[in-house]
């Protein structure tokens, strides 16, 4: 087994929550680590499924795979907040999620005879699957990710893609470009 970076937890119920808790990880190698479920309740896990639907549905499966990773490599790592919560409405974080003139933040979740209820339940199986430890990370450790035909973000351009020393490329899926 490798490293212990918190500690470790199982059997948690989901319908307690202890505000500000900690998402608990086993660091397996540089750029792998597993889960606990300490830290984080039905809400936060509905919030996650809401945010990869939002982030990437329209590039299929793959993408929203990797996109479900980065919101979880990003809890407590070095410069992101500590509890899945902040990372998915933290300001700077996903806009989706977090920014009202973003096209995607005022999307509901669809309903079942919705045409994107499919992609949406795509985005739930993943996110359980990560939450089970039963998914590996295709991105390789990225805490960032863009589209970089559609992406208008100066700030990422300027301090991700053009610092590979210390945001090299850790995957290429669809559209998306994932950096460390």
């Amino acid at each position: 087994m490798g490293k212990q970076a918190f500690g470790y937890a199982v059997g948690i119920d989901l319908g307690l929550r202890a505000p500000q808790q900690r998402i608990i990880f086993i660091q397996q190698s540089e750029t792998e680590r597993l889960i606990s479920m300490e830290g984080f309740d039905q809400d936060d896990l509905q919030n996650a499924i809401l945010c990869v639907w939002k982030e990437a549905r329209g590039d299929g499966y793959e993408a929203m795979n990797a996109v479900a990773h980065v919101i979880f490599n990003r809890v407590g790592a070095p410069g992101f907040p500590d509890t899945l919560h902040d990372v998915i409405y933290g300001k700077n974080q996903f806009s989706s999620m977090s920014i009202s003139t973003d096209p995607q933040y005022n999307l509901p979740t669809p309903s079942v005879t919705d045409p994107e209820y499919p992609s949406y339940l795509d985005a739930a199986n993943i996110v359980n699957a990560i939450v089970a430890g039963t998914s590996s990370d295709p991105t390789n450790g990225a805490l960032y990710y863009a589209n970089l035909e559609e992406s208008t973000s100066g700030w990422f351009f300027r301090h991700i893609v053009e610092d590979p020393l210390n945001h090299p490329v850790r995957a290429t899926i669809g559209h998306q470009v994932f950096y460390a």
